[in-house]
């Protein structure tokens, strides 16, 4: 008893509230969005900021080179250190540099100010007439350039938070105000479950009882059992309802149902809830084993013969195919088994897509084909999925009788 105990004081401490799941939650998300764009919005504006440096660079030497390009021909050395002096006037140019061929100072100007923090050099040749005439050196203070685009992160960086407050802060008001509401619900509910702080386990503990007095769930099954969901897609639905008025085809579709039914009562499997274009019903067994694979694979050919012989009759042709996907399901909790059957519609829905009417797919993961070759004859078709091609010829002619006393039944 103590283990026991012990063990249920720990899946205590495990649990959390809604009140504080969710907001844990979108903190989360808002953080990861923040580093995500932080790392992005820093590269871009690095890149914007250099560019900037390199394009004011540029403008700066290709104006000073047209204004020494005069002086430096004629010798003028006043109005060198004129064109210079001009160039440093500018805030963000902190010196302008006039060398000669052999990279001898021929003028300069320099900012008055102190040095500053950060300093980038650019040059430029100058020619005349076709001739190197000397080199043109700049010194761009680029920290004010880098600051102005700095700006712009910090101004992100408010809102962000900003943004990520407020959204952490409301989640946590709605989620505050979900979490006493379920726990009215559940307190509101039959029966008595030890505490728990998970307010969606607690209801989902009171509700089993519930379900379970409602037939939906027996007490055998709570451990678990093995379930093969079987689909069948009406792949020409659309062109059916084309074809047909509306009173016929709600004809067609009782007649269906008909057959549907009366085959499920003999192989023991219960429908669920499907599509406008799919019939989805279940065979559920206590362990896998090849048996029950045997069995769902009689109760699908018998329904897919049967609905063959009404093609017939009514003289309506039906593009039916036939998928089986399975899965070991727990009825507790009650949510994780809604889980676990929509994941086998999924993959059902998702087979069905892939093949064409009238063919049977077989989705298992215990078993190879070689194991299922004792039961009935599959051809490959994708990983761990097979296409049924018939029984061993005893059984076939068993299925026959069964198929025939279906056909007096229903048609």
């Amino acid at each position: 008893m103590q283990i026991i105990y012990f063990t249920k004081d720990l899946r205590m401490r495990r649990q959390y509230s809604m009140a504080i799941k969710l907001p844990v939650i979108i903190a989360s998300a808002c953080l990861l969005f923040g580093f995500l764009s932080w790392v992005v919005i820093v590269s871009q504006t690095s890149m914007l900021a250099r560019q900037a440096v390199e394009d004011k660079s540029t403008a700066t030497l290709n104006q000073l080179a047209e204004l020494v390009r005069a002086p430096l021909f004629s010798n003028d050395t006043v109005g060198l250190q004129f064109a210079l002096r001009k160039a440093t006037m500018d805030r963000s140019i902190f010196s302008a540099s006039l060398y000669d061929v052999d990279d001898n100072l021929i003028a300069q100007s320099t900012q008055s100010s102190a040095l500053p923090l950060n300093l980038t050099q650019f040059r430029k040749n100058i020619a005349l007439e076709d001739t190197q005439a000397g080199t043109l050196l700049i010194s761009v203070i680029s920290q004010p350039i880098y600051a102005k685009y700095s700006n712009i992160f910090f101004m992100w960086a408010v809102i962000w938070l900003i943004f990520s407050i407020g959204c952490t802060y409301v989640n946590y008001r709605f989620a505050g105000q979900l979490a006493r509401r379920l726990r009215i619900l559940t307190n509101r509910l039959p029966g008595s479950s030890d505490p728990m702080i998970d307010e969606i386990l607690a209801l989902e503990t009171r509700i089993q009882p519930l379900l379970a007095t409602s037939g939906q769930f027996s007490n055998d099954t709570e451990n678990g059992y093995y379930c093969s969901l079987i689909t069948a897609t009406l792949k020409n639905r659309k062109s059916l309802g084309d074809q047909l008025n509306h009173e016929n085809l709600e004809l067609l579709f009782e007649n269906i149902d008909h057959c549907i039914d009366r085959t499920l009562e003999l192989y023991g499997a219960k429908r669920t809830e499907g599509s406008d274009s799919r019939v989805c019903f279940y065979i559920r067994s206590t362990e896998c084993s090849k048996q029950h694979f045997l069995v769902c694979l009689m109760a699908v050919y018998s329904l897919q013969k049967l609905l063959d012989r009404l093609s017939v009759k009514l003289g309506i042709d039906l593009e039916i195919n036939w998928t089986l996907c399975s899965d070991t399901l727990s009825a507790l909790p009650v949510l994780r088994y809604h889980e676990k059957m929509s994941a086998l519609k999924h993959k059902s829905k998702s087979i069905s897509e892939r093949i064409d009417g009238g063919v049977i797919a077989l989705h298992v993961t215990e078993y190879d084909i070689e194991q299922l070759a004792t039961i009935a004859r599959f051809n490959p078709f994708e990983e761990n999925c097979y296409i049924f091609h018939g029984f061993p010829e005893q059984r076939q002619a068993l299925l026959e009788k069964q198929i025939l006393h279906l056909a007096s039944v229903c048609l």
